[in-house]
């Protein structure tokens, strides 16, 4: 029996569903009061076409002038949640707040100085300055967050990151550090009520909090650094005090001292458990234009700001309460990119008014590479979108929005919506303006309509949008799950049942066991088969059964595994289709499951004539009971589990060879293949360190639904079970294979499919191809995951080395696995030899360049599962 999407969801459901406590389907970021129940649109649409359009929430970060006009934050929240947007983004303190801070923190360093002193008045920059970043200035370090209410520039520049034209950092602070303080008696003052944006009300459930930006959480000196950690703090507490829940915070200013930022931002996710911290970040480095030539350059390392976000969260430990918020790019970027951010948490995905263009009929839209990214972060993350946030639009350029309010004004004929959408207008600064909002909302709404996921992909999101689950238990680590061991467990009546509705496998195996009939049948000894029934009636349920045949005569077929039947209901129809005569066939069973035997005895009395032979039993230990039952032409099995041989099918079928005829036997499936690939999948690995054991990385599990991406072009080949040969699995139980990998990125384990050979072209395989699994809407097994405790980063063009290991001692069959990585570097005689000339250098053939290269291993894992001591199969 196999383990699958179908029957994960079902028990998945059926664990929580049954509960006495009801689910919520709201996150502690955010509630989604306005999202229904999909399970109608769901039945509307083709559940391997399309993905059901979620509840996608639309926030807005409203202007210094929009939020001046409002007398309190509760009218501005109120207002814009009015106009339909779902969320508002606003500064939890204001300038006064920041004056304050500013003052404490001169006078304490001139009254608390130990040794020296220094009078100059150099306290944190405000963050308009730019930092280097990657050789080029680094415009979303600088002021990312800010508003003019608490004196910084209101630009949200992460969207437009990398194009500032002034120097590096000049922050003044070397004379700060000539002084050393006492730290300790640090205690920056606590926000005052006229030092804060927002107070207590029933809006703060649709309010977003902004941390300030000017403050230097990656700043060397101790005192800049603890002093604005403490700012940080008393604003987060205060937010925490108050109910906001989910904090937007600046990214580092300086990339040289990404550590230290990530250990304030550690301290403060430690500190405050119960909040969200989301760093903002361009999706990408922006492309350059030469001055020159006028050119577009491509930027040297796309993945350049993922690096950045990964490191912070490598360093907070994978901490749940982290995640990133994106800046949508100015221009087309790499499919490569928006796959890994795919990968994510992903909280925000920020829109600026700047991205917008009027189309022909003035209304604002977005480019279609914007859209495209848009909709795929609406599908693959379906289950708990990121929030559209739209900032700018209310302190847009007069002539554009000008060109906005021509259309509404024609469309509507009223003159009020006009009013609205005019930014120099009262009204239009309070409810922002409505046509973005209305084009997001229209985008939403495309989205199943404009599908970019693989039909598997459309299948799973559908199937769990149905259940409603709360982000929570999506995100725990139950929803990791053991393979299954139907050796030793018997399977529910719920799983079969799950599990008989993936029509696509059972097609491909009638397909199989007709070719296999059809060849048969074809053999001089069994060509009386093909001598139609006396009785014309074509349904199985109500074939007449005449008096049999010499045993050695008959065309013997055994069923291994049968559980409720669908196999053998789909031989009835296959041999009903070559119209061969039943009379000459005879059909044997064996299921270990005595609760499926009862229904096998249901179904074999009422719909096949009790025409078919059933044993309870083990396959491993069945005996024949006379000696004519020996002799079997055709094996038909289902015991593949979602790495092919982890249900135990090679140990199991080894059994049943001594009964098979020696001449004329077919097996389906003839062989199986099982395939490993590294995988990126931070939400994986997350959920695995969240496990209470000690023995987590020493198992494989089946994830139910996770963010994954393949880090090599290919799959290893690890093994082949044929039937042809002794499946016994000594033959089969070591590989060392080589990957290389193309893309930067971190490796959190290896992920394990199969593909199966039923019968000559007739052919499953689990492995995502360009087209996803064979058959497209093949959805009974889920991948395998094979974790690393110690994750391994590699760079680009990388070689990977993966140990795989199935070891068989007495009862027990177990994985073991492991990896390595290499980097090639030239031998210093070659690189000697390539530094003379370019024409001695350009005579140096391939080979011989090959051979000059150095292998430099970068990592290494420790051996997983030894011995079996985290997980083994059990034969008995």
């Amino acid at each position: 029996m196999t383990r699958g999407y179908h029957a994960s969801s079902s028990s998945f459901s059926l664990k929580y569903m049954h509960s006495n406590s009801s689910i919520s389907t709201q996150t502690n970021a955010r509630t989604n009061t306005n999202k229904s129940s999909p399970t109608k649109a769901i039945t509307e649409i083709d559940q391997f076409s399309s993905v059901v359009t979620p509840h996608v929430e639309i926030g807005i970060k409203p202007s210094p002038l929009t939020s001046a006009l409002m007398k309190t934050d509760r009218l501005l929240v109120e207002s814009l949640s009015s106009a339909g947007y779902d969320c508002v983004v606003l500064p939890i303190t204001n300038a006064r707040y920041k004056g304050n801070c500013k003052n404490y923190f001169l006078e304490f360093r001139k009254r608390n100085m130990i040794h020296g002193l220094n009078t100059s008045d150099d306290a944190p920059t405000d963050g308009n300055s730019t930092s280097e970043y990657h050789g080029r200035s680094s415009s979303y370090s600088s002021s990312i967050m800010d508003t003019p209410s608490s004196g910084n520039d209101p630009n949200f520049s992460y969207e437009t990151s990398f194009d500032h034209e002034n120097g590096t950092t000049q922050n003044n602070t070397e004379s700060v550090d000539e002084a050393t303080y006492d730290l300790d008696i640090l205690d920056v003052p606590y926000p005052e009520l006229s030092e804060v944006n927002v107070v207590n009300g029933p809006h703060i459930s649709k309010t977003v909090g902004l941390l300030s930006s000017w403050v230097e959480l990656d700043n060397e000196n101790g005192l800049i650094n603890e002093f604005s950690l403490q700012v940080i703090s008393n604003e987060v507490s205060y937010a925490q005090y108050i109910g906001i829940h989910s904090l937007l915070i600046a990214p580092p200013k300086n990339m040289s001292n990404l550590q230290i930022y990530a250990a304030n931002i550690n301290t403060i996710l430690e500190k405050f458990p119960e909040v969200c911290i989301s760093v903002s970040l361009p999706m990408c480095e922006d492309s350059v234009r030469d001055p020159t030539s006028g050119k577009i350059i491509p930027t040297t390392d796309p993945f350049s700001t993922w690096d950045v976000w990964n490191s912070i969260r490598i360093q907070c430990n994978y901490n749940m309460h982290l995640s990133v918020s994106l800046g949508s790019p100015k221009t087309n970027i790499s499919q490569n990119v928006v796959d890994r951010w795919l990968l994510e948490p992903v909280r925000f995905y920020l829109l600026s008014s700047y991205r917008f263009i009027p189309n022909s009929k003035h209304y604002p839209v977005l480019n279609k590479f914007n859209q495209l990214i848009i909709w795929k972060f609406i599908q693959r993350k379906a289950l708990y979108p990121p929030v559209l946030l739209l900032h700018g639009i209310d302190k847009l350029k007069k002539e554009f929005a000008e060109s906005l309010n021509l259309n509404v004004r024609s469309s509507t004929g009223s003159g009020s919506q006009n009013s609205e959408m005019n930014p120099d207008d009262d009204k239009s600064s309070k409810s922002g303006n409505t046509s973005f909002l209305e084009y997001l909302r229209y985008l939403v709404g495309m989205s199943y309509k404009n599908n970019q996921l693989l039909p598997l992909e459309n299948f799973t999101i559908n199937n769990f949008l149905s259940l409603n689950l709360s982000f929570d238990k999506l995100m725990s680590p139950e929803s990791l799950q053991s393979p299954l061991s139907p050796l030793t467990v018997n399977l529910d009546n719920n799983t079969y049942n799950v599990f008989e509705q993936d029509h696509a496998k059972y097609d491909a195996y009638e397909r199989a066991i007709i070719a296999a009939l059809r060849d048969l049948s074809a053999i001089d000894r069994f060509s009386y088969l093909s001598q139609k029934i006396g009785n014309n009636n074509k349904s199985c349920q109500t074939l007449k059964f005449g008096s049999d045949n010499a045993n050695d005569l008959k065309l013997k077929i055994l069923v291994v595994g049968s559980g409720r039947g669908p196999l053998i209901k789909r031989l009835f129809s296959a041999i009903e289709k070559l119209d061969l005569n039943i009379n000459h066939i005879s059909i044997t069973t064996i299921e270990k499951n005595p609760n499926a035997i009862i229904y096998l005895q249901e179904r074999n009395r009422e719909r096949w004539g009790n025409r078919v032979t059933i044993y309870n039993c083990d396959v491993r230990h069945w005996k024949p009971t006379y000696e004519a039952e020996v002799g079997f032409h055709l094996v038909i099995s289902e015991m593949l589990g979602s790495f092919g041989c982890n249900e135990l099918a090679p140990e199991c079928l080894d059994s049943i060879q001594r009964y098979c005829d020696r001449k004329n036997c077919i097996f389906i499936p003839q062989e199986f293949t099982s395939y490993v690939a590294p995988v990126i999948s931070p939400s994986l690995f997350s959920k695995v360190c969240r496990i209470k054991d000690k023995h987590k990385f020493d198992r494989p599990y089946l994830p139910v639904w996770d963010e994954m991406d393949l880090m090599s072009t290919d799959y290893a080949k690890v093994w082949t079970f044929n039937s042809k040969t002794c499946l016994t699995v000594k033959d089969y139980n070591k590989l060392t294979s080589y990957s290389k990998c193309h893309r930067k990125g971190t490796i959190h384990g290896l992920i394990g499919y199969f593909s199966a050979i039923l019968y000559k072209r007739v052919e499953i395989s689990t492995c995502p191809t360009g087209l996803g699994p064979e058959p497209r809407n093949l959805v009974s097994w889920l991948p395998i995951y094979f974790p690393i405790e110690q994750p391994i980063y590699i760079t680009d063009d990388q070689e990977l080395s993966i140990f795989m290991k199935r070891e068989y001692k007495d009862t027990r069959v177990w994985y073991e696995w492991s990896m390595e990585a290499f980097i090639y570097l030239l031998s210093p005689s070659q690189r000697l030899s390539t530094s003379i000339s370019n024409d001695q250098s350009s005579a140096i053939s391939r080979k011989s360049a090959e051979a000059s290269q150095v292998r430099v291993r970068t990592a290494a894992t420790r051996i997983h599962n030894p011995a079996g001591k985290g997980y083994c199969m059990k034969l008995c």
